[in-house]
């Protein structure tokens, strides 16, 4: 072996005896470790789940309803079904209240829970959120009639019940008046189940009625139709001229009893129920000055806010824009069938259309049944089409009707009762409303001229809600005015008389 070899593996073999050689002392010299205490129980890793948790899935918006869309008459249109329901909710809470029976010397509280009145509301939701824009849920109303029977027949009437049917008369002036003697009586359930199934879809109607009677051998203690229309005849005859009357039930939607119901009459201020009509169905909302230009054609028969109301229907002001309002009203009404009501020139206006040389419609020389009166050509009705006008606006106010069909842009049943309550707000207390007893609701409008007057509207008697118009014409010789004293007992005598088929005079045999 080479020196240098020899060299290199001695150096390389004592290298690795010396660090054999010291090793363990250096583990010795070398700090111990500090002890750590070994937890009792190591947890467990949690588990990855199988699969990620789905999010919660975000709750899905109910759509509003579709415009334009009416239940009972109210407007839901674009309401969230909720909304709607809390509007329904307050706009038909009135039909929940009791009604007061009156059924001779008996009466009692009828209460909704007594026949299981209920106002399926969820059902006319659901009507409403399936209807396209516009559409028309009816009201619905639901009771247990065996149980409405039951309460009625119970109601048993004292000895001073009604009997047999007799008339007052007055021989020094026009005036009669149906009464009833005394006697045993009963209730006429089918004709009180008729009555009161109206009265209970009638979010506005008066929560007392006085029920209808049968005598004991059956016969109904209340006039006939034919008995009214025969005493109102009698009554005529004593009218030294042309009178026309018209009597319509709200509760059966029969015509009672009628006269010369479609002679043509000067219309005066009884159009200007017609032309309340006409600014609610136009104009949406109306400002203070509008406000306070209704209360005073109503009230006060104003014919100059009657005017500024037939302008204001057709977004104006001024008398050429209530001509063109008188024209739009008068196409209204031709539009829901009432050819014969039509006012084509502003009140107090003929003077400066003349002079502005501004040409008005005319209607014909002579329409309508005879017998015939002096009606002018351009303001003018009938009994039976001033009476159509009141029905349409109460049907209106119930959430039906022609109206609603034609204008339910505008109009609705909130609308329609607002108009009926400016109605029952008229200040004239001296030709329909004397004849009648003054704790009775009358939505009403009179009016007069010279040689014509007239009162029309709507009464909510105990015994019943009926609509009469009463026109009277007669023509003096010498062309004077005829004073309001002799037309005033005469209308006021005609509505005594209707009202006295629904509610006759109490006699003691």
């Amino acid at each position: 072996m080479p020196p240098s070899l020899r060299a290199v593996t001695l150096f390389v073999a004592l290298t690795l005896i010396l660090t054999a050689c010291a090793s363990p002392a250096a583990e010795a010299d070398a700090p111990a470790p500090i002890a750590t205490l070994a937890p009792t129980h190591v947890p467990q890793p949690t588990a990855a789940p199988t699969s990620a948790p789905q999010p919660t899935a975000a709750p899905t918006a109910v759509p509003a309803l579709a415009k334009g869309v009416l239940i009972a008459g109210v407007d839901v249109g674009g309401l969230a079904p909720e909304e709607a329901r809390k509007k329904i909710e307050g706009a038909l809470q009135p039909l929940l209240l009791p009604i007061e029976l009156q059924a001779g010397a008996a009466s009692t509280t009828l209460k909704p829970e007594e026949i299981g009145l209920e106002l399926p509301l969820d059902a006319m939701l659901a009507e409403a959120q399936a209807a396209q824009p516009g559409a028309r849920v009816d009201l619905q109303v639901t009771y247990d009639q065996a149980r409405l029977r039951a309460a009625l027949s119970g109601m048993v009437t004292g000895s001073g019940a009604p009997g047999a049917i007799s008339v007052i008369s007055d021989t020094q002036a026009i005036s009669r008046s149906f009464a009833l003697a005394s006697g045993a009586a009963q209730v006429d359930v089918d004709a009180a189940v008729k009555l009161l199934d109206e009265r209970l879809r009638s979010v506005g109607g008066a929560r007392r009625i006085t029920l209808p009677l049968t005598t004991a051998g059956g016969a109904a203690a209340r006039p006939t139709p034919a008995q009214l229309e025969e005493q109102i005849e009698l009554m005529a005859k004593e009218w030294n001229g042309v009178a026309g009357i018209y009597v319509y039930d709200v509760a059966s939607g029969d015509e009672l009893a009628s006269l010369h119901k479609n002679t043509v009459f000067s219309a005066a201020s009884t159009i200007k129920v017609a032309i309340l009509l006409n600014a609610y169905a136009h104009v949406n909302s109306f400002t203070a000055r509008q406000q306070q230009a209704l209360e005073a054609m109503i009230v006060d028969s104003d014919n100059l806010a009657a005017n500024a109301m037939l302008a204001a229907a057709v977004g104006g002001s001024g008398t050429e824009d209530a001509l063109r309002g008188a024209e739009q009203m008068s196409a209204l009404l031709k539009d829901v069938g009432l050819p014969h009501t039509y006012l084509y020139a502003p009140f107090e206006a003929l003077d400066y259309l003349g002079q502005k040389k501004i040409k008005i419609k005319l209607g014909p020389a002579r329409e309508g049944d005879p017998p015939y009166t002096e009606s002018g050509r351009a303001l003018r009705t009938t009994p039976a089409e001033m009476g159509q006008i009141y029905r349409m606006i109460d049907q209106c106010s119930k959430g039906q009707g022609i109206l609603l069909e034609k204008y339910g842009d505008h109009l609705n049943s909130k609308r329609c009762q607002e108009m009926l309550d400016r109605l029952a707000q008229n200040g004239d207390q001296a030709r329909m409303r004397s004849g009648l007893p003054d704790k009775v609701r009358v939505e009403h409008k009179s009016g007069w001229i010279d040689d014509m007057q007239a009162d029309a509207g709507i009464v909510r008697s105990p015994g019943g809600d009926f609509i009469v118009a009463i026109y009277l014409f007669q023509k003096d010789r010498t062309g004077a005015p005829l004073p309001d004293t002799l037309f005033l007992p005469a209308i006021s005598s005609f509505a005594r008389l209707v009202y006295s088929y629904y509610n006759p005079v109490l006699v003691r045999k």
